[in-house]
């Protein structure tokens, strides 16, 4: 079986070619194929008389696929041709590509193939997308025929698509030649031989611009079946073309010029030039080489998308998790539903840890309040707008407070416009869209702050002025397991001074304490870290907000400092002292217990945490001596950052790598070692901990884990421990 691909530009004539091509081959006694895939589906009109088929992706849009049969899609047309048309979108919705992919992926599964002596497949060539180069693929196509005439964006067509199978061949043999349609243009035949002679191709066959065609267009039919009507000397040449393919002719490799080289061979006839091969090195000094900048405005991004790290998780997901804590709106994911199906596992799988641990009940994160537009394959090919559109107008009618939109990959890929549905926004429901297309537009943490900002920017009312006595909080780490017992201490001491919490922003809270933000006359931030930071600068830039200068407090020096400085803004500064007293007393008394067993005890820290001070502070306070704190890189963070004097007696190294902590400890022999994770590492003599990602918020989280490591000393869990070590390093699989 031969299998032929013809590729020109849209409306170069390379279906009425294609079509007098199959009617040829089939008066040579060949059993013939004809596939269209253009979107326009006229590839085989003249093969079946003027008649449109059932396209492919019609089909498969209107049918289920247990029900699919090929004779639904495979016609009979001119003297047994087959003819199959797989069709597109409608302009301007979807991927036509993508169509072309499906349509032939559903031929494949019928083997449609195998009846047929040829195939040809007529293929839109102005597109060079990796749909439209399907049937050039080697599993396709063995010969491939370029359709020209004489004009420059012709010729330019045919070379953008000798570089399309350059990327799939390099240098095997597979192009034919030339077919050279002529439209009687100027000095035409000169620039067809030129480019012919240049990429280093035959003119197959020269097709003149002839009344004949246009006689039997209009009796729909092609030239071949009307030859009776006729001179013949036009379908002669197709005869003449189907021989030559029959006796199997000489093929070649791709070799397309520059752009550059192509212009200057047509306009100026020059006939030296670099082929597309050539390096920069090889383009002559005539050509210019020159790079320009476009200066944009990139928004807020991650760490990870602004130092081209490797991507952490998802930006759909990230925006997903953010917006699910806007408790009465609902989240509508235009995304395929296995997509909507891990944010919401990811989502409620906090709420059950929560639940489970800590007995706290989120209703957000246990029910999330979350449904998807389930886009499948006909939607990636037909578009899957009007199906978005459809979905929000469900969720309006049900009246939730807002409608918050966030699109996935396979959105972005088509070209969803999801910003469609800001026509259907009302002042009583906002539809907010967040174009963040997972990993096309970033990680987690920029799906994070698309969520963030562009929520923001959508539901907050800046006409709101500031209240006494009202604040927001900003940037609680909602899947942390503290979250709710940290905001709970927060709140508590707030509620001291008399003061009332409107935003959780966003954590657990609602559209309208959104929109009211702008009521709280100061803003406090739970994480001063990399997001922390931009939220922080956000709200300053966008709405004039006033932030504490301070992150929540963890430890007992910045608990005493954050209660203070708090206090004082709002005039209570005898609350936050009486507070502190009552803390104080018992600080010194339960470090003075541990003392005895830690004093003088050497700790090595390795942590992704960049502000440690809550830890090192308790155990310099317990006697301990700090011999190494080592800073990992880390998406969510950077900067390490330390108030305590002694830091400058403490070997910092950022950017530690772990290839370097068995080296470490042997040089350093800690009797405790910290770290974010356990691994698999042998440890020799030393006790292991875990420092939390998210330290528990107050005076006490640094004294409770010294705490713990002087029970573990007392307990001599070394010791009692070796027999399964001796285990591990026997049984471990590295």
């Amino acid at each position: 079986m031969k299998e032929i691909a013809i590729y020109g530009k849209g409306g170069i004539g390379k279906s009425t070619l294609s079509a007098n091509i199959s009617a040829a081959l089939s008066h040579k006694n060949k059993r013939v194929l004809q596939i269209g895939c253009d979107p326009k589906h006229d590839s085989t009109r003249l093969l079946m008389g003027g008649r449109r088929i059932t396209t492919v992706l019609d089909y498969i849009k209107t049918t289920g696929p247990l029900q699919y049969r090929l004779e639904d899609v495979l016609f009979a047309g001119y003297n047994g041709i087959g003819c199959i048309e797989a069709g597109g979108p409608k302009p301007g919705v979807g991927c036509a590509g993508r169509g072309i992919i499906t349509a032939f992926e559903l031929l494949e599964k019928f083997s449609t193939k195998d009846n047929y002596d040829i195939v040809i497949y007529d293929v839109l060539g102005d597109v060079v997308c990796g749909g439209f180069a399907v049937p050039i693929r080697q599993e396709y196509a063995d010969t491939i025929f370029l359709v020209t005439s004489g004009e420059y964006m012709s010729i330019y067509a045919a070379n953008n698509i000798l570089k399309g199978i350059k990327n799939y061949d390099g240098d095997k043999c597979r192009v034919a030649g030339i077919l050279y349609n002529s439209r009687n243009v100027k000095d035409e035949d000169v620039r067809v031989e030129r480019f012919a002679n240049a990429v280093g191709l035959p003119i197959f066959a020269r097709i003149p611009r002839d009344d004949v065609f246009a006689l039997a267009e209009r009796e729909n039919h092609t030239v071949v079946e009307i030859s009776e009507k006729t001179d013949g000397r036009v379908a002669g040449i197709f005869s003449q073309i189907a021989d030559k393919i029959v006796a199997v002719p000489p093929l070649y490799p791709a070799d397309p010029l520059t752009d550059e080289a192509l212009e200057q061979l047509i306009f100026y006839g020059t006939a030296a030039r670099p082929t597309e091969s050539a390096s920069a090195a090889e383009v002559p000094a005539e050509v210019p080489q020159t790079q320009s900048t476009a200066a944009y405005d990139a928004g807020y991004l991650s760490k990870s998308v602004i130092r081209d790290e490797p991507l952490h998780g998802c930006a759909f997901n990230g925006a997903m998790a953010m917006s699910i804590h806007l408790r009465d709106a609902v989240l509508l994911a235009h995304s395929p539903k296995s997509c909507a199906y891990l944010s919401y596992q990811t989502i409620s799988s906090t709420g059950r840890r929560r639940l489970f641990e800590r007995g706290t009940l989120l209703s957000s994160a246990m029910y999330p309040n979350m449904v998807s537009t389930e886009m499948d394959e006909s939607d990636m090919v037909f578009g899957g707008t009007d199906k978005l559109l459809d979905a929000v107008r469900r969720q309006i009618a049900k009246k939730p407070k807002a409608v918050v939109v966030v699109s996935s990959c396979p959105a972005g890929i088509i070209g969803d416009d999801i910003d469609k549905v800001k026509a259907l926004s009302t002042p009583e429901i906002p539809v907010v869209p967040i174009k963040a297309e997972g990993n096309l537009t970033g990680d987690y943490l920029q799906g994070m702050l698309m969520a963030y900002t562009q929520l923001a920017k959508e539901l907050i009312d800046p006409a709101v002025r500031p209240q006494p006595d009202v604040v927001n909080i900003v940037f609680e780490k909602v899947i942390a397991r503290n979250t709710e017992s940290n905001f709970e201490m927060i709140r508590e001491w707030l509620e001291q001074m008399g003061v009332r919490v409107n935003c959780r922003f966003l954590c657990n809270t609602t559209c309208d304490a959104l929109k009211n933000f702008c009521s709280a006359s100061l803003n406090l931030l739970a994480y001063q870290d990399y997001t922390g930071k931009i939220l922080r600068d956000f709200f300053a830039r966008e709405y004039g907000c006033r932030f504490y200068q301070e992150q929540f407090p963890v430890g007992f020096a910045e608990t005493e400092r954050w209660l203070r400085g708090v206090a004082d803004f709002f005039g209570r500064g005898e609350v936050a002292e009486r507070i502190i007293a009552d803390n104080r007393e018992l600080y010194r008394q339960r470090i003075a217990d541990v003392r005895g067993a830690l004093a003088g005890k050497k700790v090595m820290i390795v942590t992704y945490n960049h502000d440690v001070d809550w830890i090192l502070r308790a155990a310099l306070d317990a006697g301990m001596e700090v011999v190494k704190l080592g800073i990992l890189n880390f998406s969510q963070d950077e900067n390490f950052r330390s108030a305590l004097p002694e830091i400058e007696d403490i070997p910092v190294e950022e950017d530690y790598q772990r290839e370097k902590q068995r080296e470490d400890i042997l040089k350093y022999q800690p009797d405790i070692l910290l770290l974010n994770y356990e691994t698999a590492i042998t440890y020799f003599d030393c006790i292991v901990d875990t420092i939390p990602m998210c330290p528990d918020n107050g005076f006490f989280s640094g004294l409770l884990m010294v705490e713990r490591w002087a029970r573990l000393f007392h307990s001599d869990l070394k010791g009692a421990w070796k027999g399964d070590r001796v285990l591990f390093e026997k049984y471990y699989t590295r």
